[in-house]
């Protein structure tokens, strides 16, 4: 593998895609038993989303495997990279903004973590339960009694281990509840969870104590002009360690507002071990009791604006 590699940022944030789609992206995993219903589920999920005009795809695992996995098989190597790939396919997806529905038996739990880390936060496990007895009677592929004759080697559930989830972040029972009533709990779950809204929601004290600063100027010096939006090349602002941690000490919420790229502020700010002190980096306004800019409170120095902000009550 080389490693002339390196990574390119994006202009257009997944938070972007977010506000344009007018929903959340996420990976919804549903794992379980050949015959507990998880194409079905994840088709009728799917259909429900689609009718609230949200962006959707599904990975379905037979289909996958006939395309970008045809070159893989049952064996536990080729579980293991048959999911490791899906994990990734799924993460392009999310990243695009999509709400994507996977459905996988994905029988290891190792497998299913790796596509967790693979993924991050977005990623929603779901059970789809269902025991081995309901699952071979249904047997809608003819799986199981090719399974039982030998026809089929390293089949999960019969010849093959299946290990269900420890805690997953939702389970939905086929065998006692219908494919509608719940594919309606998996969207009732996602709307619980806000993903149907793109407004991170702040109670009043949070909004009191949180200051949005602009980035240019303010934390990065850009004393050498405008080199375009990718890149952030100056040294900080002086004094600004300082006044972060005094900022810190005093409680408060520190965001940083800027029409830069966030992953370019981001990895400005961890080269010089400032990440830390920032409890989020956005493109977008912030609901903030004071933005320190050129525009709004006025930005002269690091030693004034720290005296002037901690003197200030919190309306």
């Amino acid at each position: 593998m080389t490693t002339n590699l390196h990574f390119h940022g994006t202009n257009v944030s997944t938070k972007d895609k977010h506000l344009q789609n007018g929903h959340r992206s996420a990976v919804l995993w549903f794992t379980g038993l050949s015959g507990s219903g998880k194409s079905t589920l994840a088709n009728a999920v799917e259909l429900l989303l689609h009718r609230r005009g949200c962006q959707t795809h599904i990975l379905d695992g037979d289909n996958v495997r006939m395309g970008l996995n045809n070159d893989l098989g049952f064996s536990p190597q080729d579980r293991q990279e048959n999911i490791r790939r899906i994990g990734e396919v799924a993460n392009l997806f999310a990243q695009a903004g999509t709400l994507v529905c996977t459905a996988f038996i994905s029988p290891y739990r190792a497998d299913r973590d790796n596509a967790r880390q693979i993924v991050g936060d977005n990623f929603i496990e779901i059970l789809v339960d269902a025991d081995l007895a309901t699952c071979e009677a249904r047997d809608p592929k003819g799986l199981y009694k090719k399974a039982r004759s030998g026809e089929i080697p390293n089949f999960t559930g019969v010849s093959a281990p299946y290990e269900a989830p420890v805690s997953p972040e939702f389970t939905v029972n086929t065998a006692e509840h219908s494919i509608e009533d719940c594919a309606n709990q998996i969207v009732d779950f996602l709307d619980g969870a806000g993903y149907f809204t793109t407004v991170d929601e702040v109670n009043v004290l949070d909004k009191r104590r949180t200051i949005a600063i602009d980035f240019d100027g303010v934390i990065h010096k850009y004393g050498q002009g405008f080199k375009g939006l990718m890149n952030a090349y100056d040294d900080p602002m002086e004094g600004v360690e300082t006044a972060l941690q005094n900022l810190k000490a005093a409680g408060k919420r520190l965001v940083i507002l800027s029409s830069r790229p966030a992953t370019v502020i981001e990895q400005w700010l961890k080269d010089r071990d400032l990440d830390h002190y920032f409890d989020e980096v956005s493109n977008f306004k912030i609901p903030a009791n004071i933005y320190v800019d050129d525009r709004g409170y006025k930005f002269n120095n690091w030693k004034q604006t720290v005296n002037d902000l901690l003197e200030r009550k919190e309306k």
